[in-house]
């Protein structure tokens, strides 16, 4: 910091500003206008199928879900209870999505105030962070795999223990957050194996941090079926393939993520870009960006990608932005914030327009559910709380939960994504109950229903210019259900590899028998 008088320092500060790039200059206004656009992309985007399959997490706490570990439901498990406006349920996912581009400045300031403020704006234009509004999993991913990193840089800058320990915890609630932090933990040991070997026992120390998280994690997959193995590694890669094309697409995507401009800046100022790093000691922030990036390189020819997977990897990547050019900089500052303004276009256009511009759209019907659900709510709720709401879909089953404010559950057999239900609802509970079953989209498939009760009702209601056909079953027949959907489900999704210990499972000790 500069200790030199106001009257000292002044005049050479006002002056380096005046030359500074506009942007750079308006930082702050800049920043409030980003997240304004943020409040308004929030506030007016109904609530997608994940988010609110997360809120069902955050409304069952636990030390884990059917599909990933617990941290997002944690958190939503502690805004719920205070509000469910969707502006509460964002808020963590427009914070974070902001913490990239505050850590750059944070990190950069009293060095180049000026490089520090641009890059911070680009990472705030970024087009995964500026659109992400939404709180996912990979939001608390995102925050402490900043947080891992940026204390695994203090330990191998001061060699000091308590680091090192520290930056083992973070990267633990990391991998409580997304298993993609183990990518993180790679490149942590990978870091430290190639390039500082004489931190080895620091890495240990690491390792130690992260046990507790893993000790958790694994306590509850042995007590619950193994869902987030058998998810992640067994029921989801049935159908693979090898397809080269799929590295052309994975670049696409690279170059969508930073942006062309300000890639073509690193190809021209990469011995600047190099130096930088190098001087600063920066080198462990590129290992946690690279490391993972090339893992997914190699995994693309066999697994389509998602722009998401490079969420908590991407912010790394940026740092070297600060050894650019001025010049550099302010233009890719501009070109971000204006993809950033057609992001922000398109989306509260989506929102804000009437679905039934889509009318004449093959895909009205889903139109109809994720953009007015409330329409669909009103007709379900006009139903007695006694009668059970399910649908076939957990996207759906969700959607239709936060807007009718009561549970809805998934009838059928459903896909290996989203099985949280086969945690909460008990069909053996339900036999001779009354159902009412919401088909998908509108038009309804009596095999879907009709062997499983007694009799059925078809109502037709008229929702936003579409026929939407409900089911209403009387008196469910639970032994039917068992035989012919349970069982397959039992077959198809757990069916536990040999290797897997065996541990306890609810499910399949429920419907294990007919009875």
């Amino acid at each position: 910091m500069n200790n030199h008088p106001p009257s000292q320092q002044a005049p050479s500060q006002q002056a380096a500003w005046q030359d500074a790039p506009w942007l750079a200059r308006h930082y702050g206004a800049v920043l409030l206008a980003v997240v304004l656009v943020k409040l308004a992309m929030a506030w007016t985007l109904p609530i997608t199928g994940d988010e609110a399959y997360f809120l069902i997490w955050g409304q069952h706490p636990d030390l884990g879900y059917y599909d990933h570990p617990p941290m997002v439901g944690w958190w939503l498990s502690l805004i719920l209870p205070l509000s469910e406006h969707p502006l509460a349920i964002r808020a963590p996912g427009i914070l974070v999505s902001m913490a990239p581009a505050l850590a750059i400045l944070l990190l950069w300031r009293r060095e180049d105030p000026v490089r520090a403020r641009l890059a911070s704006l680009i990472a705030l234009f970024m087009p995964l962070f500026f659109i992400a509004v939404l709180t996912a999993t990979d939001t608390p991913l995102i925050l402490f795999s900043l947080l891992a990193t940026g204390l695994l840089w203090q330990a191998l800058r001061t060699g000091a223990a308590h680091w090192f320990l520290l930056g083992g915890l973070a990267l633990g609630l990391a991998f409580l957050s997304k298993y993609f932090a183990v990518l993180l933990g790679i490149a942590f040991g990978l870091h430290i194996l190639l390039f500082a070997r004489q931190h080895w026992r620091g890495l240990l120390l690491v390792i130690l941090g992260v046990l507790p998280a893993v000790a958790v994690n694994l306590y509850w997959n042995w007590g619950n079926c193994w869902y987030n193995v058998m998810f992640n590694i067994v029921n989801r890669h049935g159908d693979g393939g090898f397809d080269p094309g799929n590295w052309l697409t994975y670049a696409l995507l690279l170059i969508y993520l930073f942006t062309p401009w300000l890639l073509w800046f690193y190809a021209r100022q990469w011995r600047a870009l190099g130096a930088g790093i190098r001087r600063h000691r920066l080198a462990v922030f590129l290992s946690a960006g690279l490391i993972p990036l090339l893992v997914f390189a190699l995994l693309a020819p066999f697994k389509s990608i998602g722009l998401h997977w490079l969420a908590a990897f991407a912010p790394f990547l940026l740092l070297p932005a600060l050894f650019l050019g001025v010049r550099a900089l302010a233009i890719s500052a501009w070109l971000s914030g204006g993809l950033a303004l057609v992001h922000a276009t398109v989306l509260l256009t989506i929102a804000l327009m009437p679905v039934e511009w889509l009318e004449r759209h093959d895909r009205y019907p889903d139109a109809v559910f994720y953009l007015a659900p409330q329409a669909l709510a009103e007709v379900v709720n006009a139903y007695d709380p006694d009668w059970p709401v399910f649908t076939r879909s957990y996207s759906r089953s969700a959607v239709l939960a936060y807007y009718a404010g009561r549970e809805v559950g998934v009838f059928g057999p459903g896909s290996h994504y989203g099985r949280q239900d086969d945690l909460l609802t008990d069909f053996r509970a339900l036999d001779g109950a009354n159902l009412l079953y919401v088909p998908v989209r509108g038009e309804l498939d009596p095999a879907h229903v009709e062997p499983f009760f007694e009799e059925v009702r078809v109502r037709t209601v008229e929702v936003r210019g579409i026929e939407w056909s409900l089911a209403e079953g009387h008196g469910f027949d639970y032994a039917a259900y068992h035989e012919q959907v349970l069982q397959p489900v039992l077959a198809r999704y757990y069916d536990f590899p040999a290797w897997l210990p065996e541990g306890r499972c609810a499910f399949t000790d429920r419907y294990a028998n007919r009875e």
